[in-house]
């Protein structure tokens, strides 16, 4: 009989339970993983984890949960993304927390993901995405005005294409009969060449940038893969600084490309471009038609009314005109019975104003004639005393001038040593004036000298 103590397989497993969940590292863990085998029941997804190395074996694998409850919150928050990330062979980077059970073992119960991390092309886009939003460019196309009318199109497609054709199809037989005038600039649509043969499309549209309302660039579906010349940063760098509105209509509904992110405006495929140029031209086109309608029904509207009321008028001018003959005449005979008093009324009136007037003026010429006299009175007894004083005033100013007639006279200024130098009867300024030899004569106060100029 052994001593070894033994522990049944349950105790085993409930230890196990223990351990792990008390283990806080395993708990609300961020891990990358791809997800494989992923199925949904009753609610919720159940799905294997795995990690592959270089050679693409697999060196780790586990099984995880997504339950209904947390799934509802998941989808809410999330939106429809959730679906690209949680779907077999989606690379996801996931948080969760590591349980243990007795039947089924270690499962990871995912609670959160990160959406940006869903996939590498999510992540290059992202990262693309954020270095457009640093070098401040991300929504310039966006912000460019969109002509409500786009009609001159430069479209950057493949030659050939598919995608191509549905989209000229779809512009050029439109059930509106609007005419549209789209040019071709041939890129390569798939590969490596995708991001400079698309760039150089745009530098050749730019050069021409007055001839074109908006840009188009347009692919059909294909693989996902085969999208992946358009999530380039140098495109896109291109795409967002370009002049003109950009459509984008690259691949199906379900992808993704950097360009959908920054062009003005993004539709599903080619001939969702087609469509959305013509519904924009369809519904401006209806606007003005249903304007001409308005204006015609107005027009109609407007002369039925006028039409009337010139028949009522008309009908109006007889009696209207006998009416007015009626009341003029009656007008006339009350003017004619009154006019003889209204003369005599306004005779006797001016009559009134005359005599008035008469007797304003001799008051007014009595009353003139009186400040006359008084004024008449006042200057002649002011007369003597103001002749008196300008006499004097006079006599002063006459006295200043002669005595600066006489400081200014010659005589005096020679009495104060200065002299005066003639040639030939002329006075004497500027001695550059005077040649070698001439005879000048000095006047001074008393007598004069007679030279010869040597220099």
């Amino acid at each position: 009989m052994t001593d070894r103590k033994a522990i049944s397989l349950f105790a085993l497993q409930r230890r196990l339970n223990e351990l792990i969940s008390s283990y806080c590292p395993l708990k609300n863990q961020w891990i990358v993983a791809e997800l494989s085998d992923v199925r949904r029941s009753g609610g919720h997804y159940y799905a294997e984890l795995i990690e592959k190395d270089r050679d693409g074996r697999t060196i780790a694998k586990l099984r995880a949960n997504l339950w209904n409850g947390q799934a509802h919150k998941l989808y809410n928050a999330y939106g429809a993304c959730m679906a690209d990330i949680i779907k077999s062979g989606s690379e996801a980077m996931l948080c969760g927390s590591v349980t243990y059970h007795p039947l089924f073992g270690l499962s990871f119960n995912i609670v959160d993901v990160d959406p940006e991390y869903s996939r590498d092309t999510t992540r290059l886009q992202a990262e693309i995405l954020a270095a457009l939003q640093r070098d401040g460019v991300r929504d310039d196309n966006k912000e460019l005005p969109m002509p409500e009318v786009a009609q001159r199109i430069a479209v950057i497609s493949a030659p050939g294409a598919a995608g191509y054709g549905d989209f000229i199809n779809q512009l050029l037989r439109n059930p509106y009969n609007l005419r549209f005038r789209p040019e071709l600039f041939s890129a390569v649509m798939q590969g490596a060449a995708v991001s400079q043969t698309v760039r150089e499309a745009l530098a050749a549209i730019a050069k021409r940038r007055d001839e074109f309302d908006c840009v188009v660039i347009i692919r059909g579906g294909g693989a996902t893969s085969d999208l992946a010349g358009f999530d380039d940063y140098a495109l896109a760098f291109a795409v967002a600084t370009f002049p003109l509105p950009v459509i984008a209509g690259i691949g199906h509904e379900r992808d993704n490309t950097v360009l959908d992110f920054i062009a003005h405006t993004r539709v599903k495929t080619p001939t969702a471009a087609a469509e959305w140029l013509i519904a924009r031209a369809a519904a401006v086109w209806t606007r003005i038609h249903d304007l001409a309608a308005q204006a015609a029904q107005y027009t109609r509207s407007r002369l039925a009314g006028d039409s009337r009321q010139l028949q009522y008028l008309e009908e109006q001018i007889p009696m209207l005109s006998r009416n007015a003959v009626a009341r003029s005449r009656s007008r006339l005979a009350e003017i004619t019975a009154a006019l003889p008093l209204t003369v005599q009324n306004r005779l006797l009136a001016a009559s009134r104003r005359l005599e008035a007037a008469s007797r304003g003026i001799d008051t007014a010429v009595s009353a003139r004639l009186a400040r006359e006299a008084a004024r008449l009175d006042a200057f002649a007894a002011a007369l003597p005393r103001d002749i008196s004083v300008r006499i004097s005033r006079e006599s002063s100013r006459l006295e200043h001038l002669a005595q600066t007639v006489r400081l200014l006279s010659p005589d005096n200024v020679l009495a104060r040593g200065y002299s005066i130098t003639r040639a030939d009867g002329r006075a004497l300024r500027d001695a550059a004036a005077v040649a070698s030899g001439t005879t000048i004569i000095t006047t001074l106060s008393k007598g004069s000298i007679t030279s010869v100029t040597k220099s």
